[in-house]
């Protein structure tokens, strides 16, 4: 049997932290807070206790505080002594905890609403009236076994401000998770809370307020250059088993041996097609002989539901040429490779092709910066076509406004980062004219 108390590492909006209490018991643990706050100037962390003559700022005094404290080592103790090595859970120890707090006994679970039940009635309904795609509702999925772990008992009553910031505290540092993926997080269980009052569930209401600050730096936008494009479109695949020298981020040389060269040549033209058109995977990999008229295609987009209508360049009509007269499934356009294996593909691809310029990556994880380095090979993707169509595009002073028609972009706040990669190619080719 233990029992400790420490102050949460995240304050409260009164600059307080709250009091936690550790307490471990036939082989379960509880940690949570305790509804009592206190600046860390009055808190005694070896002695596990506040300072004499100290009180916070609901008007709490030393000694209340530490009684509280000592009437809670108590309760846990007694209820020890009474098990005898019998397993407890986790909503036993929090009906202690309660009864120390407040004198009466917690009421049982059975007359709350349980929350995972209402959760996945949030995500079901949600699912059908907002036409979420796999990956929409796989994203709820993954918040809602990330609250499984975090509490596999908690309620909507449990949502305070305090349990908030113990949630946040736990995808950092239990989870690992990166400061730009908890934000996102919480924005989504934000919005489930949401719905939840809209159902007439009563809970507290902090989540509406909770903006808990996070670091977050933008990605690198990873593209290729017009001339790094052309060279992957011209590239002669060599054949499976041939043995190439390549020099790593560092330009050390390595060898690395050929491996897949049908399907890479297939990933090439692909790839270098959505280059051409700013088509994404999902759209290029659904696109139809019979979306092809009038030298431009004609798609429906799977992710916005947006029809568009794009114009087809030299290039992107010698890659469909090339596969004219081969018949596909569902009367296709070109070979379907899964979005998964192209990615390695491609990461090949531009491995082979020289592309390990160094790639900066600068995250938060619970407040901390990490840096890490990688070459550009390693981080390219099916992504990476899309972004290449736009940064080129912009690059030969093709407005934003003709680009958004062409790829679907809904606002111009998403054409930012690649309008900033711009203004830099611009004044690089600029330069140029100085040097002649």
């Amino acid at each position: 049997m233990a029992v400790q108390f420490y102050l949460f590492p995240r304050p409260l909006k009164s600059g307080e932290y709250p009091i936690s209490v550790s307490a471990y018991v036939s082989n379960t643990r509880l940690q949570t807070t305790i509804g009592i706050s206190i600046s860390p100037d009055y808190w005694l962390d070896a002695k596990q206790c506040v300072k004499k003559g100290a009180q916070n700022k609901k008007g709490l005094k030393y000694t209340e505080i530490n009684n509280k404290l000592l009437e809670i080592t108590k309760a846990f103790n007694d209820y020890d002594a009474q098990q005898s090595g019998a397993p407890v859970t986790k909503d036993e120890l929090k009906a202690v905890l309660h009864s120390a707090l407040y004198g009466k006994s917690r009421k049982p679970r059975k007359s709350e609403i349980d929350f995972f039940k209402t959760f996945d009635e949030i995500i079901a309904t949600e699912k059908v009236v907002r036409q979420w795609t796999a990956s929409s509702l796989k994203k709820y999925i993954t918040v809602r076994n990330h609250l499984r772990e975090f509490s596999p008992e908690i309620t909507f009553a449990d949502w305070t401000e305090e349990q908030l910031n113990a949630y946040v505290t736990f995808l950092g540092t239990k989870l690992l998770m990166k400061d730009v993926s908890v934000q996102k997080e919480i924005k989504l269980l934000k919005l489930i809370l949401k719905k939840a009052v809209k159902r007439g569930i009563k809970m507290p209401l902090d989540f509406i307020d909770f903006r808990p600050k996070f670091k977050i730096i933008d990605k690198e936008v990873i593209y290729l250059t017009w001339e790094e494009l052309m060279k992957l479109y011209n590239l002669s695949i060599p054949d499976d088993g041939t043995e190439i020298s390549l020099r790593d981020i560092s330009g050390q040389y390595y060898k690395k041996i050929v491996k897949g060269s049908s399907s890479l040549k297939k990933t090439r033209d692909l790839f270098c097609f959505c280059c051409f058109t700013g088509l994404r995977y999902s759209d290029m990999a659904k696109l139809r002989r019979t979306d092809v008229k009038d030298d431009a295609i004609r798609v429906v987009t799977e992710k916005t539901n947006d029809s568009l209508s794009i114009p087809l360049n030299k290039y992107a009509k010698t890659i469909l040429a090339k596969y004219e007269d081969e018949a596909f499934p569902g009367n296709l356009a070109l070979p379907v490779i899964s979005n998964q294996k192209m990615n390695d593909f491609i990461k090949d691809l531009a491995e082979i092709c020289g592309f390990s310029s160094p790639v900066n990556y600068i995250y938060y994880q619970g407040g901390i910066r990490h840096e890490e380095v990688y070459p550009k090979w390693s981080v390219m993707g099916t992504h990476a076509a899309r972004r290449t169509f736009v940064c080129n595009a912009l690059a030969f002073g093709i407005p934003a406004e003709v680009i958004m028609k062409i790829t679907g972009h809904s606002n111009y706040a998403a054409m930012k980062p690649y309008v900033a990669i711009s203004d830099v190619s611009k004044k690089k080719a600029m330069d140029m004219f100085n040097m002649q």
